[in-house]
């Protein structure tokens, strides 16, 4: 990893307060220019994006955008880095500053209404934070393309601010086709065309209706691709952290709501015409069964809470519902403090500042969304999971609120279950669904067979659920078939970086006295200069450069 130039490591170190990680993160940021920082989450994403936008662009106006809930958390964090910068948060009550801000804070819901303001400035850089918000096509992130310079055209060259820094622990929420946008706003040319990214990668196949893109293929390439503008780094490999225990607790729950919506369930399942699915009809059958799930264990989640509180340590609940968050509360009195989607970022920080200082605060409970992103829980020791998000990365995001930066003591995850029902089924897709998120993230990635598996397993997700049922009813050993699960995809040998340097040649197969070459262009990109690649972004060359990692 390069260093920063004309800057001793050590002193920038200390003047920064920065470790090791965290100094190479800020180097790789700066030399890219356009990049990608998906380190875990709790390893410092923000500071080193501050510091590298301070080092890489000292004069000039820098834009962050970020959820809603985490304005106030940056601007204490850029604050802490320099006191003195002028910032302005907008949006919130206290948000002006005098005279001309160095720093610019604003929320994706807002870009809309601040459009005029925003495209008007000449950003010497812009951050967001939680780049996976911007996936998928929508307005905000066609504001958040125009902010940088990307073309509604995707042949069209990136213009716009030199430094663009997308942050986020989970760069792949589900499949490789979410990695699409961002390798838009960093300038890939792998970027260039949609369809032949999702050929290439999303296992894109046509039926009646259109272009299915929602698959995955090639996934050890698109590991190396990645690599050409991402950094990511796991907590076990840089940081001397305390071990997190993850377990699934089956725990048996009656009540008669419960067993009539999965008995609603299975009957409109069996009604229903396979060959016509209803989406929309399916999740909100599912829903009533969640629903039913989360009141069914409240009771068992309200006795393991008084169960950690027993030993001494501080816990943190995370449901999807606000009924239980808030019976939770009524039941904790003044032990606990609420984080939820229905307190402005004030109260939110505040709530979390309790938690983390005040000693007769025991227990926070969180909304699984509001309160799993951008806020720090380390004085807890021990999370539980009321309820199952159909998302993987947003249960990885919520574990780390504890297990991050500070954190001095093992962390417990305990995930309850109801045993025999809809969640036993959830529990297996969750680790099926992180499988897929791995093979991008980690060194190696998993077979065809495994692929197919999956898909096998999406596509049958009605009669699966009823075969779940009945096994868990004979069995109840939900924690045997996810540790069976988790087995699946074990860790590979490292892959090594493709080598920054060097001519690649290739002889054209149609013109023998033609040579093709691969290079890595400015954007720290390979490219090439056949025909396929000004098109697509990408092509057969390029790929075996990747391949052989030289």
């Amino acid at each position: 990893m390069a260093k920063l130039d004309q800057l001793d490591r050590e002193e920038f170190r200390h003047f920064a307060g920065l470790y090791p990680h965290q100094v190479d993160g800020v180097a790789f940021l700066i030399r890219k220019g356009r990049a990608i920082l998906g380190d875990d989450m709790g390893l410092g994403k923000t500071r080193q994006a501050i510091v590298a936008m301070n080092e890489a662009v000292p004069e000039g106006v820098i834009l962050v955008v970020c959820p809603a809930s985490l304005k106030l958390n940056w601007r204490r964090e850029i604050r802490m880095v320099d006191p003195d910068t002028p910032i302005e948060v907008i949006g919130v009550k206290d948000g002006s500053c005098e005279g001309s801000p160095r720093w610019v804070i604003i929320n994706y819901d807002l870009l809309a209404k601040q459009a005029d303001r925003l495209h008007g400035i000449p950003w010497s850089g812009v951050i967001l934070d939680e780049a996976h918000f911007i996936k998928n096509a929508s307005g905000r992130t066609s504001h958040v393309m125009r902010l940088l310079g990307v073309s509604e055209n995707a042949r069209h060259p990136v213009l716009g601010p030199s430094q663009v820094y997308l942050l986020t622990g989970t760069p792949m929420t589900n499949r490789p086709r979410d990695l699409y946008n961002l390798l838009r706003c960093v300038g890939h040319p792998a970027s260039r065309s949609f369809l032949s990214f999702a050929k290439q990668y999303c296992g894109a196949y046509r039926n009646d209706f259109g272009w299915v893109t929602d698959g995955a293929s090639n996934l050890d390439e698109l590991n190396l691709l990645m690599k050409e503008v991402m950094l990511r780094r796991k907590k076990d490999e840089v940081l001397d952290l305390p071990p997190k225990v993850r377990s699934w607790v089956p725990v048996a729950i009656e009540g008669a709501s419960l067993l009539n919506a999965h008995r609603r369930f299975a009957n409109w399942l069996a009604a229903s015409d396979p060959s016509k699915p209803n989406d929309t009809a399916f999740l909100g059958e599912l829903q009533r069964v969640r629903v039913a799930l989360h009141k069914a264990k409240q009771r068992a989640v309200a006795e393991r809470i008084q169960d950690v509180l027993a030993t001494g340590q501080k816990v943190i609940v995370f449901t999807a519902f606000t009924d239980g968050l808030r019976k939770h509360a009524a039941t904790l009195g003044d032990a606990c403090v609420t984080i939820s989607g229905e307190q402005d970022a004030e109260a939110r920080m505040q709530a979390v500042d309790a938690f983390q200082t005040n000693d007769r605060i025991r227990v926070a409970i969180c909304n699984l969304i509001a309160g799993g992103v951008g806020i720090t829980l380390t004085a807890g020791t021990h999370v539980i999971f009321q309820d199952l998000d159909w998302v993987p990365a947003n249960h990885a995001q919520a574990e780390d609120r504890a297990y991050r930066l500070g954190q001095k003591s093992r962390v417990t995850v305990e995930y309850i279950l109801g045993d025999g029902t809809l969640d036993t089924y959830v529990a297996e897709l969750l680790a099926t669904k992180m499988a897929l998120i791995q093979a991008v993230e980690m060194e190696e990635a998993p077979d065809a067979s495994i692929l197919a598996d999956l898909e096998a397993r999406l596509r049958a997700l009605g009669p699966a659920f009823l075969l779940e049922q009945r096994a868990a009813a004979a069995t109840g050993d939900a924690a045997a078939r996810i540790a069976a699960l988790s087995a699946v995809l074990p860790r590979g040998a490292q892959v090594a970086e493709v080598d920054q340097s060097g001519v690649h040649e290739f002889t054209s197969a149609r013109e023998p006295g033609k040579v093709y070459r691969v290079t890595w262009g400015r954007g720290g990109h390979l490219e090439c200069t056949c025909e396929g690649f000004r098109w697509r972004g990408d092509c057969k060359h390029v790929r075996e450069v990747r391949a052989n990692g030289s």
